[in-house]
Parts: C-alpha cells; structure tokens; sequence
C-alpha cells in the first residue's frame, strides 16, 4: 500500500500500551553493556555481531520460532534480580519518553521535541521464571538464579519509578506461562503467581505465550493441563493469552483453548481470520463477540512473523473485527527490539490507510477500558 497524506487526529494526551514484552523492551546497546558486565556466554564476538544475532529485521525472521529464538539469548542477558531490576526501570523509561514519538533514532534513541501522546499506563509482560539463568526449564529447580528474588525485583522496581514520575505513568505486571516449558515449571509458577499477588499490587494478570510449535493445545490432555494451571490462579487476575498466531493452531484448537482457558483478551488472534477467509468458517469470530473477548494486535511483530502477509491482509483483519463487533487496541510488542513505537505504528497504519482516524481513536480508547490496571487518575 501507498503512503498518503495523514488525515488530521485529535491524540489523547495520555494513552496505554497493553502489550509490550520485557525482553523486546530494552535497547540493543543497554542489553550488550548488561551482557558484558555479567559475563554472558554467546552475545558474539564484539559489538556488532551482538546487533547481528539479536536484532529482529525481516532478513532474520522467517516466523514465529525464529522471532522467538532471539528471545532465548535476552532472557539469559536479563536473569537474576539485579539484571531483570536494571531491564524493567529501563523499559519503563524508555516506553514513557519514545513511546509518543513519531521517529526513533537508530538505538532506539528519542529525537522527537513533540511527541504525539505520553504512555500513561503500562503493561509489562514477561516469564519469571525464564529469568532465574534456564533457558530451557526442564523442572522445578532448574536455573540459577531464585525466582522470587526476580519477581521482588520487578515489583520494587516499578515502584521506585512510579513514585520518580510522580503518578505520570501507571505499571503493571503479567507474568507469562510458557508453552515451551514443562506442565510442572508452569505449575511452579501458577503457584509465585499467587503468592506474590498476595504481597504486591504490580501484578495484574498472566498470559500464555511462546511458539506454538511446540504446544499448539490440540492435543486434549495438555490443553486441559493448561486448564488446570489458569483455574488454579486468583480469580482477581486479568487473563489474556497469545494464540492463532501461526498456521499450528488451527480453528478447532483456536476454539478449544478459548473455552478451556476463558480469557478476558486474546492476542493475535489471526487463526479467526484464516479460517473466515478460506474456509468461511466464522466460529472464531463468533467465540470472540459472544464472550465479549477483545484482541490485542502487534501490528509490525505479526508482519515481521509472517502471521498477516502484508498491510492490506491487515486492513481486511481490522476490518472483519469491526463487522463482528469486537473490540481492539494496538501495541508495538517489542518496541526496543524493532526500534518502533506506539506512535510511529499507528502513524503507518493512518499513512497507508489501514486503519481510519476513527479506528485508531477507538482501539486507544479500548485499550484504557480493557486494561487489567486498576482505574487511576494520571
């Protein structure tokens, strides 16, 4: 699609981002510097072969798994407390100043004088327990690093910022379950889950991600696995999870795991809009209106991952959601990683005519209604 002329908007003065990823949230530069301060096997021989290997670009992501793979050398760059602690006052920092910006500099770096809109409110994702030193969690004791530290860690991090700001951004925490890791870490977590939420307001909700390669939920036993873990949290969280983004989860499963896990919100959830559009199978969609389900859309991550092939698949997803009447809201996903922001992706959305003013407007307006942050004056 062409870029044309931007139509004029009227932007909110605050906004909230409801999916961004602490591992997709820290510059590439920051993360080199905490590589090499802490010693970490595998960040390349220098500098620029770290940029290399971690850097996501269309060359180097063919899907989902080879996004994902980028994230195994982060997490290992962000485990223990003192790292993940450093990660999520810099994510934080950087979402509040770049997140309204027009155009990032080349490190991800702010250059705009007047951004669009601030970040008010700030969801954070991130898996625990992939932070404790495991990369691949085999079982309960794997890893280095103790995983309540990690989660201490995060809390208090992020209110030793809110109290810096001055009410000027709001934070939250979901905790990610891992379709990579085995039914017991999951079960683990399940239980600092509830713990911690317990002992701290920063924690609002879970999420279940990572490649659905390896876990699609088709098979019966695992998703009801999967049940047994969401049904076992305090009821007081806010549930979203990722799924139909790849051709591994297909309708039935996509249904499936909606029913079993009855979250508040989905993400990507693009299976819905393949099997409308070949195979005019609308159960996905149906599923989503009925339980008043809203989906979160990353629009360049699904791009960059090949879930929608380009901008105009994009404007038919968009659009059918609208025809179905359920609501949306858009994020960057990893934001540092892709060297994007919430403004600069929605600014492409209007330039290319994929989305109207009005369509923007309204899916920042939902993201305010859908969050799982308490209601707070910013």
């Amino acid at each position: 699609m062409q870029s044309k002329e931007l139509p004029s908007i009227k932007w909110p003065e605050t906004v909230t981002e409801l999916h961004a990823h602490l591992g997709g949230s820290v510059p590439l530069y920051r993360l080199w510097e905490m590589g090499v301060e802490k010693g970490v096997r595998g960040i390349g021989k220098g500098y620029d072969e770290f940029i290399n290997l971690i850097k996501i670009s269309p060359d180097r992501v063919k899907d989902l798994d080879t996004y994902l793979q980028i994230y195994d050398r982060i997490e290992l760059i962000q485990s223990g407390p003192e790292s993940l602690r450093q990660s999520v006052i810099i994510a934080i920092h950087g979402v509040y100043r770049t997140g309204g910006m027009r155009q990032l500099g080349p490190g991800g770096e702010g250059g705009d004088p007047h951004p669009l809109f601030r970040i008010g409110r700030l969801e954070l994702r991130f898996n625990p327990l992939k932070r404790t030193g495991a990369v691949f969690l085999k079982g309960e004791h794997a890893g280095l690093y103790d995983a309540d530290r990690i989660i201490k860690a995060a809390c208090a991090a992020a209110e030793d910022i809110e109290i810096a700001f001055r009410g000027k951004i709001q934070v939250g925490f979901l905790f990610c379950f891992g379709r990579d890791m085995t039914v017991e870490a999951n079960k683990v977590l399940a239980k600092k889950i509830n713990d911690w939420k317990a002992l701290s307001n920063k924690i609002i909700g879970v999420d279940l991600a990572g490649p659905e390669s390896v876990n699609p939920l088709s098979d019966s036993t695992k998703l009801k696995q999967m049940k047994e873990i969401f049904d076992s949290l305090d009821p007081s969280l806010g549930k979203t999870i990722h799924v139909g983004e790849t051709t591994h989860v297909d309708i039935d499963a996509f249904v499936n795991t909606i029913e079993a896990l009855n979250p508040r919100r989905v993400a990507h959830p693009i299976a819905a809009y393949r099997a409308l559009r070949d195979k005019k199978d609308d159960r996905g969609f149906k599923l989503l209106k009925e339980r008043n389900i809203a989906c979160e859309l990353c629009v360049k991550s699904n791009l960059l991952t090949g879930a929608l092939k380009n901008l105009d698949e994009y404007k038919g997803f968009i659009n059918t959601l609208d025809d179905y009447g359920i609501r949306y809201s858009f994020s960057t996903d990893a934001p540092a990683l892709q060297v994007t922001s919430l403004a600069e992706e929605l600014l492409m959305l209007l330039s290319n005519k994929v989305a109207s003013p009005e369509q923007i407007l309204r899916a920042l307006k939902t993201a305010d209604e859908i969050s799982f942050l308490a209601k707070e004056t910013i």
